[in-house]
């Protein structure tokens, strides 16, 4: 999944050409109590809405890193997004919100008509992106994808072996010394290739929206890759998937085909917003996973969202935190929990991102020993140790 903060402005410069029939339903759970704004608690909001979904034609669902959540439809009553708001915010206990909205009111949350007061939707989803987000969203605009080219790519995903821009990356551990050496290696799809492919000279990801339901088929043809793969038994890798894929045929026909062994030498990453928009799923699957011997790894983690994360009892092998450039706050943060004894579940952070000589001193300063990123590829070819 990408960042939702870049998806919710991207997906509102698409609209702003044809707003009309479009209904935003805006939850300020940022508001509410840190007591409340538990996980649980923001698994439900999105599993309510999720299942508005469901009955609304071309809807997005957004959660973003400050833990507001926008839902957007087309062609639905506003009263049905007032009913689903009020069941969120049961689900809060009515606590009454902590300060102003975004938008002036003391609300829980605000139902806006995009054709009406569009603009007050997109200023706040301009005011919460981050540069790099804005710049993402402008390619958006240009609408160089759109639903008909989709379904064209996605029908020649599932008839093309994509092993030829299939990449990979590995996950380095770091003894005390520096040297680093292979855990295993993440596989992925190289969106450059898939656009040389089946769209040259188009963007992909220039609609995040949309490129987002090319995931369940990407998905699909990697699981459908590997199984024939004869290397498979030998090597350990990652494999970035969404949660409802573990529950298709093409994953059980996957899974069926392994040994024992074969599963041992697979970490499943789970995306930290699939995570929460589909908690109570990856409940019931992820005893199931680890029960078959698969590892699992909670990916895209943050500074700001590692409070919010019990990752205990979650069944998860690995941690992926994203190094950012906000370094002590993200260095408290990982000190205390990679500190903390007992905490078996977790057993492995690993820092990704590592592309600054100063991701390896928070590293180190914190006593991670897994790294990934740019700079760790060059330091481990030219065999430079990781030390600060």
């Amino acid at each position: 999944m990408s960042n939702q903060n870049a998806r919710l402005l991207a997906h509102l410069k698409d609209l702003q050409s044809s707003p009309v029939g479009y209904t935003a339903l805006h939850c300020h759970i940022s508001t509410m109590p840190v007591s409340l704004r538990t996980r649980d608690n923001i698994s439900q909001a999105i599993g309510v809405l999720n299942e508005l979904k469901r009955t609304a034609k071309m809807s997005q669902v957004f959660l973003l890193s400050n833990f507001e959540v926008v839902f957007v439809g087309y062609d639905i009553l506003p009263g049905a997004l007032r009913s689903a708001g009020s069941k969120i915010h049961k689900l809060f206990g009515y606590a009454e919100p902590r300060g102003k909205t975004p938008y002036g009111t003391a609300d829980f949350y605000t139902v806006m008509d995009l054709a009406t007061h569009g603009k007050r939707l997109m200023e706040f989803a301009e005011s919460v992106a981050t540069p790099e987000d804005g710049q993402e969203a402008a390619v958006t605009g240009s609408k160089i994808i759109d639903g008909k080219l989709l379904a064209v790519i996605k029908n020649r995903i599932k008839a093309t072996d994509l092993s030829s821009i299939m990449l990979n990356q590995p996950i380095y551990a770091v003894d005390a010394a520096g040297k680093m050496a292979p855990l295993f290696h993440e596989l992925y799809v190289s969106i450059r290739g898939l656009e040389d492919a089946f769209c040259p000279g188009i963007s992909l990801t220039g609609s995040r929206w949309l490129f987002n339901d090319l995931t369940e088929d990407l998905d699909a043809a990697v699981l459908r890759r590997l199984s024939s793969m004869p290397e498979l038994g030998r090597k350990r890798f990652s494999l970035n998937l969404n949660i409802s894929a573990l529950t298709t045929p093409v994953f059980r026909d996957f899974d069926a085909a392994l040994s024992p062994q074969q599963r041992a030498n697979i970490i499943i990453e789970i995306h930290r917003n699939d995570l929460v928009a589909n908690f109570a799923l990856y409940k019931k699957l992820a005893p199931l996973l680890t029960a078959k011997g698969y590892c699992l790894c909670v990916d895209a983690l943050e500074a700001s969202l590692l409070p919010h994360l019990d990752l205990k009892g979650m069944h998860f092998h690995f941690a992926k935190v994203f190094w950012s450039d906000d370094a002590p706050q993200l260095a408290n943060q990982l000190r205390g929990r990679v500190d903390e004894k007992g905490e078996a579940a977790v057993s492995n952070y690993i820092l990704a991102r590592c592309d600054k000589p100063e991701a390896v001193k928070l590293a180190q300063s914190v006593g991670i020993g897994l790294l990934q990123g740019k700079l760790i590829d060059h330091m481990a070819r030219n065999h430079i140790p990781a030390v600060a």
